[in-house]
């Protein structure tokens, strides 16, 4: 992880040499449940806690963080990118999940370049998975990331024995293109 941190310090610092194009507006979505919203530092150690359960243990391993200083970093650099607009193919853009009611972080959305183009993240802590939260996630927020960011698509890429993440891309309007390598890759248009 120590290269993780090191990748994006050296990252930040050369999105900050380029100058980057303000972002003057919030951006903050609301599903009938959730509010989509910017990380905060206050974050930290919900993030954390989240990076130590088994579904991202096994599932997001490059987001399983040694100690609270490391989660710290990495939303500081995630947070940093919001007074920007999304340069997806130079940066992840990711943000919080939380539930509207009483304010609680239980997961993450965002975008990052894959080969194929661009790929959506997301993962809901495990005491809050079965009651729908993904799809209402991933729905509104695929929707919001066309056409509002201006993309012709969106990719899901799941590891096949991914049961649940595999139910949520359908559940979201992805249809399965094509399976290899244990992979499989789902597309929103």
């Amino acid at each position: 992880m120590v290269n993780l941190l090191l990748f994006l310090e050296l990252l930040h610092k050369s999105l900050i040499k380029d100058g980057g194009k303000k972002l003057n507006n919030k951006i903050v979505l609301t599903t009938e449940r959730l509010k989509i919203r910017h990380f905060t530092l206050s974050d930290t150690k919900q993030v954390y806690k989240m990076s130590r359960e088994e579904g991202i243990k096994k599932w997001l391993p490059d987001q399983v963080y040694k100690n609270k200083e490391e989660a710290e970093e990495v939303l500081k650099f995630l947070i940093s990118r919001y007074q920007y607009i999304p340069e997806i193919n130079k940066c992840p853009y990711v943000f919080g999940v939380e539930l509207k009611g009483d304010k609680e972080l239980i997961g993450h959305v965002g975008l990052s370049q894959v080969d194929l183009g661009v790929e959506v993240g997301y993962g809901i802590a495990d005491q809050y998975k079965n009651k729908g939260y993904a799809t209402e996630v991933l729905k509104d927020f695929s929707k919001w990331a066309l056409d509002d960011l201006n993309l012709d698509k969106l990719w899901g890429i799941v590891d096949q024995n991914n049961i649940a993440s595999i139910n949520v891309l359908e559940k979201s309007n992805y249809a399965l293109k094509d399976k290899s390598k244990g992979k499989y890759r789902y597309v929103y248009e």
